[in-house]
């Protein structure tokens, strides 16, 4: 009796599991790794368990648990046959949001959608990624390239 006590003790299921938890903030299109990630003890069934190397879908807080909602591959937000540009992106932007990009000296306006949002950093570039239709990325682009594209934000 007392072996077979032993032999469940040393085979047993595991009853923790270690889950990836934020160890500084990561913002959305950043890839979610050991750079930016430690691994803590939960209680097994705690949260579904991710893959690391992923890019982040939505904000991470310092020190929250990395869920599966929050990553993903960062193709899943930009629709089929559009192009992604990089332009400057307005504080609280989140990857998936809808925006418009206004081309200055032209008045065009096309719509988009958020891929990856720049870097809450003051003395960051403050650019980001931004997935528009075919027929009018080359002229986003341009007027990207030039510094001639505003973006604004659906009301969030």
């Amino acid at each position: 009796m007392i072996a077979a006590g032993a032999l469940w003790i040393e085979v047993r299921p595991d009853s923790t599991v270690s889950h990836p938890f934020a160890i500084e903030e990561i913002n959305p299109g950043t890839v979610v790794d050991q750079s930016n990630t430690e691994a803590r003890v939960v209680p097994t069934g705690t949260f579904t368990p991710i893959e690391l190397g992923k890019t982040a879908l939505e904000s991470i807080a310092l020190g929250a648990p990395v869920l599966s909602a929050d990553v993903g591959d960062a193709h899943e937000v930009v629709p089929s046959g559009w192009w992604v540009v990089e332009v400057p992106v307005p504080r609280g932007a989140q990857s998936g949001d809808a925006c418009r990009l206004v081309l200055l000296d032209g008045g065009v306006v096309v719509e988009g959608v958020v891929v990856t949002a720049g870097v809450e950093d003051p003395l960051g570039s403050g650019l980001g990624m931004i997935a528009v239709e075919p027929d009018p990325a080359a002229d986003v682009a341009r007027a990207a390239a030039e510094g001639r594209v505003a973006v604004m934000l659906a009301s969030w």
